[in-house]
C-alpha cells in the first residue's frame, strides 16, 4: 500500500509555566527553540500558561510549526495565593505561584494521548502524576537552588530578594532534588548542576543552552566602531536592575566621558526613566535586532553579582565578537572550552572594570584573538542544531523509536 514504509510520527507534551512567545527571555527562549526543533520529529502539544495576543499564537505556529497549542490563564491574585499557600506548607513558593489546577487537569488528560511528555522547570514538575505509562522528562535547566543560595549570600544586604532567598534555597534543593527522582530523564545545562542535585549519568542530559546566530554578525574588535558598552538582558529582571546601577555608579565615573553604557532589553516606561536619568545610561528597551543595537558597541560586560548557569547574553556578545568582561558569577557558568575567549573582573571593583575597558578601547586589534575563540566557542557548543540532535536522541532512546532523523541546518 502507498505510504506503508512512512513511520508515524510520535507526539510529544510540552508543560510550560510562560507561553514561549516572543522569545525575549533565557526561559522562553529556550522553549522556543526546543518547539522548533522537536516538531521537526514529533507532533508537539504545548499546554502553557499564559493569555497570549492571537498574532503571538499565529506567530508561534509559523516559526516553529506547531499546530496543538492550549493557553491556560493565571491571575496575579491567586499566583500570589499560591505562592502563600505553599509557603505555609514548606513547598517553594514559585512552586505555588505557578500552580494551575486547569493546566494540571489538561496535562492529565493529554497523557492519555501522545508518547512521551517534558515539563519545563520545577514550577511544573508537580502537574505529573505519579505513575504514568509513557517516559517523562524534567526540563531542569539550572538548579535555580544555586541561584537562590548565591542571593542569599551575595544580595544586597535587606532587600526582600535576599531575604525571601535565604528562606527558600534549602527548600527549593530538598524540592529539585525529590522531583528529580520522580523522572526517567532530567535535563540540565550543566554537569556542576546535575551534581548538586544527586543525578546519575544514567537519568541525566547535560544540554547547554543554544544561541541563535541570526542577526548576529561577528565584527571584530579593530572593524567596531563607536564608544558605547553594551549590557543586554531584560532589564527588570533584579540582577540585570542591579548591575545597571551599580555599573553606572562605580564604573562609569572612571572611563572618559563620551563612553556610554547602552543597556539593550525590555524594560518598564518607570525604570527606563529611572536608569536614564543616570549620567551616560541609554536604555533602548526591546530592539528587532541585538546586533543592530550593538553596532555603536566597542565592548560587553555583565557585571551581575547573581548569576548561575550560561547567560544568553554572553553567547550573544560572543557570537558578535563584542570584548566582555564578566563578573565571576557568570564567567562561573561557562564551560571550559570559552577559557581565554573573555575577561573576568572582581564586582566589587569597579576600578578594575574601568581599567579592562579601557584597555579594549585603546588597543582593540590585540583582542581579535579573544573574541575569536569566543565566537568559536559559541558556534561549536552552544549550537542550537547540535543540542536539538542531541536531545531528540535521548528521547527515542526512551521511547525505543530507533535513531533521530537528521536535523536540517
Amino acid at each position: 500500500m502507498l505510504g506503508c514504509d512512512v513511520k508515524e510520527r510520535k507526539r510529544l507534551l510540552l508543560v510550560t509555566p510562560r507561553f514561549p512567545f516572543p522569545p525575549v527571555s533565557g526561559e522562553r527562549l529556550r522553549i522556543f527553540h526546543l518547539i522548533r526543533l522537536l516538531q521537526r520529529e514529533f507532533d508537539v502539544v504545548l499546554l502553557a500558561q499564559g493569555n497570549p495576543r492571537a498574532e503571538d499564537v499565529d506567530a508561534l505556529r509559523q516559526a516553529t510549526g506547531i499546530q496543538d497549542i492550549r493557553c491556560f490563564s493565571r491571575t496575579l491574585p491567586g499566583s500570589l495565593a499560591g505562592a502563600l499557600a505553599a509557603g505555609l506548607k514548606g513547598q517553594p513558593l514559585q512552586v505555588g505561584y505557578f500552580d494551575c489546577r486547569a493546566q494540571a487537569e489538561a496535562v492529565v488528560e493529554a497523557l492519555k494521548d501522545v508518547d512521551v511528555v517534558i515539563f519545563h522547570l520545577v514550577r511544573t514538575s508537580g502537574m505529573k502524576p505519579d505513575r504514568i505509562d509513557i517516559p517523562s522528562i524534567l526540563e531542569m535547566c539550572d538548579a535555580l537552588s544555586a541561584n537562590y543560595a548565591q542571593t542569599a549570600r551575595e544580595g544586597p544586604l535587606f532587600s526582600p530578594w535576599r531575604i525571601v532567598s535565604q528562606i527558600e534555597a534549602s527548600r527549593l534543593l530538598e524540592f529539585e532534588r525529590s522531583e528529580s527522582r520522580r523522572y526517567d530523564l532530567v535535563s540540565l545545562h550543566t554537569a556542576k548542576d546535575a551534581e548538586r542535585i544527586g543525578l546519575g549519568a544514567d537519568s541525566l542530559l547535560v544540554s547547554t543552552q543554544g544561541v541563535d546566530l541570526s542577526g548576529l554578525d561577528y565584527v571584530a574588535p579593530d572593524d567596531r566602531q563607536g564608544r558605547s558598552i553594551a549590557l543586554v538582558g531584560r532589564v527588570d529582571f533584579f540582577p540585570n536592575k542591579q548591575s545597571v546601577l551599580w555599573f553606572a555608579k562605580h564604573v562609569l565615573p572612571a572611563l572618559p566621558q563620551d563612553m556610554t553604557l547602552k543597556v539593550i532589553g525590555d524594560c518598564s516606561p518607570k525604570l527606563k526613566r529611572r536608569l536614564e536619568a543616570l549620567p551616560r545610561v541609554v536604555v533602548t528597551g526591546r530592539v528587532a535586532s541585538i546586533g543592530a543595537a550593538c553596532a555603536d558597541c566597542f565592548a560587553a560586560v555583565a557585571p551581575m553579582r547573581v548569576a548561575t548557569g550560561i547567560q544568553n547574553k554572553v553567547l550573544e556578545y560572543f557570537a558578535m565578537g563584542l570584548p566582555s568582561v564578566l563578573s565571576p558569577s557568570v564567567a562561573s557558568g561557562l564551560l571550559k572550552e570559552a577559557e581565554g575567549g573573555y575577561q573576568v573582573a572582581d564586582v566589587q571593583d569597579g576600578l578594575e572594570w574601568a581599567r579592562l575597558l579601557m584597555a579594549v578601547a585603546e588597543r582593540p586589534a590585540s583582542y581579535g584573538e579573544q573574541t575569536e575563540i569566543a565566537r568559536r566557542y559559541a558556534i561549536e557548543m552552544h549550537s542550537w542544531d547540535r543540542i536539538g540532535a542531541d536531545y531528540i536522541a535521548r528521547i527515542r532512546s526512551l521511547i525505543g523509536g530507533g535513531q533521530p532523523a537528521a536535523l536540517d541546518n
